[in-house]
């Protein structure tokens, strides 16, 4: 069977079937290709996509290891040159919600607590790490990608990566790339 010249593109908890976008989650439905942990992305072979978009997918991960060990496995499959769209909630807008007693009552600061956190909905909807723009440039570059810029939005998906809280954006949303080969 030849090779499709397509470039495959890999959309890491995705909710949606999209137009030339493979969707990897770890909960089975109709929209997903691929079910599993994105921890493991073994199944597929190393370059194989030329853009990784996860939205709210990595602060799901344990900043104690983990985390690198997935950016890393992401870095793997990402063919070079290829991007990588990565958003999470910013814990900088986030804490200063949470002390925003002046502004928000204590059932809209809980909500924000709720972001931080995770909703608890399922057992995979857990935050194990808060970052703020420093520390997601700093785990993307000790991970081998480079060029990390923050954006307003990617305009790929109408997603988490837009969402507000009381009509706020709160989503950190960076690019960052594989280098290619010296």
């Amino acid at each position: 069977m030849p090779k499709s010249s397509t470039p495959r593109r890999l959309h890491i908890g995705g909710q949606v079937k999209s137009e030339g976008w493979e969707v990897l989650d770890a909960n089975p439905a109709p929209f997903v290709d691929h079910v599993c942990n994105a921890n493991n992305l073994s199944r597929f072979a190393d370059n194989t996509f030329a853009e990784i978009y996860a939205s709210h997918v990595v602060e799901h991960f344990d900043y104690t290891g983990e985390l690198g060990r997935v950016l890393k496995e992401w870095n793997r499959v990402l063919a070079p040159g290829g991007k990588i769209y990565i958003s999470v909630p910013d814990l900088d807008i986030l804490a200063g919600w949470l002390l925003a007693k002046d502004r928000m009552t204590a059932n809209e600061r809980f909500g924000v607590m709720r972001i931080i956190f995770g909703g608890h909905r399922d057992q995979y909807d857990y935050h194990l790490i808060g970052l703020n723009e420093e520390f997601l440039a700093e785990f993307l570059k000790h991970t081998g990608y480079v060029n990390a810029r923050r954006v307003k939005e990617f305009g790929l998906f109408q997603d988490t990566s837009l969402q507000t809280y009381k009509g706020e954006p709160f989503s950190l949303n960076v690019v960052a790339e594989k280098p290619l080969p010296a």
